[in-house]
């Protein structure tokens, strides 16, 4: 079966953008607009991975990557990190993303990043 991916950003274009390039490359893929509608999503589903960006309204990447990884039964999942402008983010929460993508990015470094990564599983 193939790998869940969870593609989270706000801006729609962007999230469907991903999503197809990734379905493209044989994932499956699931869709969130933001924080929050992406924990609620996990409720539900168990992704492999999920590509978030950074700066989203009502729960930011950050706040869902502490999320994932407070929770024991998602802290295993490898969360990517899109943003423009991360800042020191990186600096001031190591380990809580397994990898970073600077905006605008090749769609392609998605793909590579999430077959990179899941597998190292």
């Amino acid at each position: 079966m193939a790998k869940l991916v969870l593609v989270v950003d706000d801006e729609v274009l962007i999230a469907e953008l991903t999503g197809e390039v990734l379905a493209d490359a044989g994932y499956r893929v699931l869709l969130a607009h933001d924080g929050r509608e992406a924990l609620e999503i996990l409720e539900r589903e168990k992704p492999d991975a999920i590509i978030t960006d950074y700066m989203m309204p009502r729960l930011d990447g950050l706040g869902l990557a502490l999320a994932v990884s407070a929770a024991p039964q998602l802290r295993h999942l490898p969360v990517v990190l899109t943003s423009a402008v991360a800042g020191d983010v990186l600096e001031r929460y190591p380990g809580v993303f397994a990898r970073f993508l600077q905006k605008p990015f090749d769609l392609t470094d998605i793909v590579a990043t999430i077959s990179g990564l899941l597998r190292e599983e």
